[in-house]
């Protein structure tokens, strides 16, 4: 079977693609990939900050309409760039065995967050990261930055800012990981939801492929990131709210850990259950619901 695989044209999008089509050659022999790029507007637009577009999918909902519109048969994603109600005519069929989850501090070697001194330029485009550093260090000046992976390491190369926040994943997967001076711990910076995860979507309805693509499911990572992607839809959280929303499995058992920080980092809520990992999903939806219940909706507008 042919699989037209839809994908954004960054170097790290082409990487996603590469893995989806390894996993579909070796889950089926009469595979064949083709790459149906697609430039969105996450990669046009450079200079408007993220949270113009947290509910939009700037990096994902150009490449959906190809599959929506016959032009290819899956769209592959990085995971936490996905809104967390996927957009009608879609549906997530799989998602790969998930990389490294953590956020990383990318400066000079031997640099730790708590090491960087007091106004320290520090670049990222998540609100998440923002709110997160400035909850952990309000002395330090948070700048925005906008571009693929090796562009944001040509600005810090540049001087535009004096460290960077990036996800550990990206880095690691390009062979860029020497740029890391610290992996930062997800119990003081839980990542964001599906992070590290690469998600496969089709066309709803398209059923023969689906069950296809859902031969490549990895099961563990596909309870962890249903149970986080339902703590932001029950928050109505888009993927660049400050959530941040850590899942993990363990054999039967999915515990499940949430934060909401206002945007300045000054306040925050955090929840966490424990539950079987078949209730993934409305485990979410009840972590969700306490958050909420806490005024986790109003915090993270302020």
């Amino acid at each position: 079977m042919k699989f037209r695989l839809a994908t954004r044209s960054s170097p790290l999008a082409l990487w996603q693609a590469e893995a989806a089509k390894r996993a579909l050659g070796a889950a089926w022999s009469d595979a064949e990939c083709e790459f149906v790029e697609v430039r969105s507007s996450g990669d046009t637009d450079l200079s408007s900050p993220l949270t113009r577009f947290g509910r939009i999918g700037i990096f994902t909902v150009e490449v959906d309409r190809v599959v929506i519109e016959g032009r290819a048969d899956v769209a592959v994603h990085s995971c936490k760039d996905m809104t967390t109600e996927l957009g009608t005519g879609t549906m997530l069929s799989a998602v790969l065995g998930r990389g490294p989850v953590e956020d990383a501090l990318v400066a000079p070697p031997g640099t730790t967050l708590e090491g960087l001194p007091s106004g320290a330029r520090v670049a990222t485009s998540s609100a998440r990261r923002r709110a997160l550093l400035r909850s952990l260090r309000p002395d330090l000046e948070v700048v925005e930055i906008r571009g693929n992976v090796q562009t944001r390491l040509a600005k810090l190369a540049a001087g535009e800012a004096d460290a960077l926040l990036m996800a550990r994943a990206g880095l690691e997967r390009l062979g860029l990981g020497e740029h890391v001076s610290e992996v930062l711990d997800t119990e003081r910076f839980p990542h964001a939801a599906g992070q590290g995860a690469v998600a496969l979507v089709v066309k709803e309805g398209d059923w023969p492929v689906h069950e296809r693509v859902q031969a490549v499911r990895d099961l563990e990572t596909w309870d962890e990131v249903i149970a986080e992607r339902a703590v932001l839809r029950e928050l109505r959280g888009g993927c660049s709210a400050p959530i941040g929303v850590v899942a993990r499995v363990v054999e039967s058992t999915l515990a499940l850990r949430a934060r909401v920080l206002a945007l300045d980092g000054s306040r925050s809520v955090e929840a966490s259950l424990v539950g079987p990992r078949d209730a993934a999903e409305s485990l979410g939806t009840t972590l969700g619901k306490e958050l909420a219940a806490r005024g986790a909706r109003e915090l993270m507008r302020t």
